[in-house]
């Protein structure tokens, strides 16, 4: 071939490289800058918000996409059962919408082998080694619900990362992602004013005993969020419907105490939140 077609199709040739070496550069150039720049952000966010300089506090902004990229999974995870249970084959889209039917439930006051817990028998069931030197099984409960999770023990297993919301009923948690301990409780009170006001809107200590323990409501997304959850747990493959927390009469100042002290970590951001 001679030189004349040849010429044409080498500076085509050079102008592709050029091409793909001036996006390289400029890729490699706005990554290094991202990676300086992230965390100098997240470094002044601390600062600026009074949090702690550890990677727990300069995270805490982050928090919530964790949690809801945790949430997505969850959904995912819905829409195979509703698909494989109830061939819903485009579960997906309407559950991320937050436009999916409920599903139905079982009853865990008449599902076979079901029993009913109080809070001291439903925490010896956090895979503590039993005399046999077996662990013993995994229970948790969202809304009163208890179920097994042992095959998840991945997951909600001793020193794992969902280990927290083993052996008790945390529903709260559940809602709003808060993993630290006060947050691991069954109160859904003032979650609405949580998720929609600021610090300043939130109930005091001295408040908290002069309102009744019913109001306010949680918003109805929240209630959904719970049911989500329960969802999930209900019709997952390797999770099983126990039977159900009894209710028991409680101390109301220390309910309202460890509501508030509930609000407080939420409020302060300086807890460990769900992650993937």
């Amino acid at each position: 071939m001679s030189d004349k077609l040849l010429a044409p199709l080498e500076k085509s040739r050079d102008a592709r490289t050029g091409c793909l070496k001036s996006v390289c550069r400029h890729l490699g150039l706005f990554l290094l800058s991202l990676s300086v720049l992230v965390p100098l952000g997240l470094v002044a966010s601390a600062a600026v918000a009074g949090r702690p300089l550890t990677h727990q506090g300069m995270t805490q902004p982050l928090s919530g996409l964790n949690f809801a990229l945790m949430r997505f999974a969850r959904d995912i995870s819905r829409a195979k059962a509703r698909r494989r249970r109830f061939n819903q084959r485009y579960a997906l889209v309407p559950l991320l919408l937050g436009k999916e039917e409920p599903l139905p439930l079982g009853d865990p006051d008449s599902c076979v082998g079901c029993i009913s817990f109080t809070r001291d028998e439903l925490a010896e069931f956090d895979g503590r080694p039993l005399p046999d030197g077996s662990p013993s099984p995994l229970y948790l409960s969202v809304l009163g619900r208890v179920y097994d999770v042992s095959s998840g023990g991945a997951f909600y297993g001793p020193g794992k990362s969902y280990h927290k919301l083993v052996g008790k009923d945390a529903t709260r948690a559940f809602c709003t992602g808060c993993l630290a301990p006060s947050c691991l409780i069954s109160s859904t009170a003032h979650l609405s004013e949580t998720q929609r006001r600021g610090a300043s809107s939130y109930p005091r200590a001295a408040h908290l005993s002069r309102r009744r323990r019913s109001a306010p409501l949680p918003s109805p997304g929240l209630r959904r969020e719970a049911h989500r959850w329960v969802e999930l747990y209900e019709w997952h493959d390797k999770y099983t419907l126990v039977g159900r927390l009894r209710e028991e009469a409680a101390d109301p100042a220390e309910e309202e105490m460890a509501l508030f002290h509930a609000l407080e970590a939420e409020l302060s951001g300086n807890h460990r939140p769900f992650e993937m």
